[in-house]
């Protein structure tokens, strides 16, 4: 007998985290949003060159539902994080300086049924 599942197979127990994102809205502008349903994982990848190993840092981000709409060059924080009012915080907010601090660089919508179900953002 086929069965035909009403919910997405997917489990969101694991988006317990908080994050909060960051946007630039336009010249001297910026938003801030906590989320606190949030998946967030930082990936280290690997490759050998021919000088010798070489790593590389990534990230994904997890977002069930459509409530938190996320773009690329958003800023992505974990946990909760400072109020960003002026260009000299903007332009001081960068992941050479913020421990944790990344920059999305795609966003990938994931449905089910027709439905979106979450986001995923990475980088």
């Amino acid at each position: 007998m086929l069965s035909v599942r009403r919910r997405p197979p997917v489990d969101y127990g694991k988006c317990c985290q908080t994050v909060t994102i960051y946007r630039q809205e336009g010249p001297g502008q910026y938003s801030r949003q906590v989320c606190r349903q949030a998946f967030f994982e930082f990936r280290r990848r690997k490759e050998l060159s021919k000088t010798g190993s070489v790593g590389e840092s990534s990230f994904l981000l997890v977002l069930p539902g459509d409530s938190v709409p996320v773009r690329p060059g958003d800023k992505v924080l974990l946990g909760e994080g400072p109020e960003v009012n002026s260009r000299e915080d903007w332009a001081a907010f960068i992941p050479a300086k913020v421990p944790g601090l990344v920059v999305v660089e795609y966003v990938e919508p994931r449905y089910w049924q027709g439905k979106l179900c979450h986001i995923e953002a990475g980088g």
